[in-house]
């Protein structure tokens, strides 16, 4: 039946909220996505020349080594937000392997949609759906992170070599991205449902530690900005917010910092955050 695999719910959860990702479940019958845009993972390394080609041209205004950033932030946010969403929110996370991950390029080389071909899942001991032939079940949150974190960076390996190896842009900054995407994941997540915001930040560092399962990766440099909003519940009167491991350099060409930005002071990053989110939750309370 077409709900019926353990990811259909949380994937169907994300799509209908405005979390900046979205995800097409394939079934086995279903043909590949159709399209030049949409490219599989076990191609991308080939196509890394003309994606940063694109990204520099569209996106970049000519800044290359911003445009391989941009590119293994969208890779690292493409290939874990759904996982690590799905790990946090149902204890349970999709097998990740190459020929089963397509990701779509937009106009200006920005990749902003995920398909993923329906596998095998891994679940908690206890989960309803242990025992069917699509699951295996696992001993303990951190054994599923350990599964979907492992098998991300071994889909990712060749794609993050790929750009080094056509751009000055070194593996660890990269890494360092595919770390960021973890961390907004589960802060993005934690805000929806309304869950410790704190406890999701300590279980995307454990996350972020799996990269580093079989080889040194990344060292991990996020940190936690909880910032008091005007409008906010009165129980629930902060949101955290990500200081990013390394910078995209979109500074360069755009002449403003990120919110995330390390290079920002703290001040700064307060002002921006502010200013974007404050008249969004007074909306809401308006509207409420």
């Amino acid at each position: 039946m077409p709900g019926s695999h353990p990811l259909s719910g949380v994937v169907d959860w994300v799509n209908e909220r405005d979390l900046y990702f979205k995800t097409d479940l394939l079934s086995a019958r279903d043909p590949e996505p159709r399209g030049a845009e949409w490219v599989r993972l076990d191609r991308v390394p080939e196509r890394v020349p003309e994606l940063l080609d694109r990204l520099t041209e569209a996106s970049c205004q000519g800044h290359r080594i911003s445009a391989s950033a941009f590119l293994a932030a969208d890779l690292g946010r493409q290939v874990l937000t759904l996982a690590a969403m799905s790990a946090y929110l149902t204890g349970r996370a999709p097998r990740l392997e190459p020929h089963l991950l397509w990701v779509r390029r937009m106009e200006g080389g920005r990749l902003d949609r995920l398909a993923l071909r329906r596998s095998d899942a891994a679940l908690l001991p206890g989960d309803p759906m242990a025992g069917r032939p699509d699951t295996v079940t696992v001993g303990s949150e951190r054994e599923l992170d350990r599964w979907f974190v492992g098998s991300a960076a071994a889909v990712l390996e060749p794609a993050v070599h790929a750009v080094r190896a056509t751009t000055r842009f070194g593996l660890r900054p990269q890494w360092s991205m595919v770390a960021d995407a973890l961390h907004a994941a589960l802060l993005l997540a934690s805000e929806e449902v309304g869950a410790d915001q704190a406890a999701a930040w300590e279980r995307a560092r454990r996350m972020v530690e799996c990269l580093n399962l079989d080889r040194s990766r990344v060292a991990p440099r996020q940190r936690p900005f909880p910032l008091a909003l005007a409008g906010r519940p009165q129980h629930r009167p902060e949101r955290m917010f990500m200081v990013a491991g390394g910078c995209c350099f979109y500074y360069r060409f755009s002449g403003q910092r990120c919110a995330t930005c390390p290079l920002s002071t703290d001040e700064e990053r307060e002002r921006l955050l502010r200013g974007h989110f404050e008249p969004q939750a007074q909306a809401g309370t308006a509207g409420a």
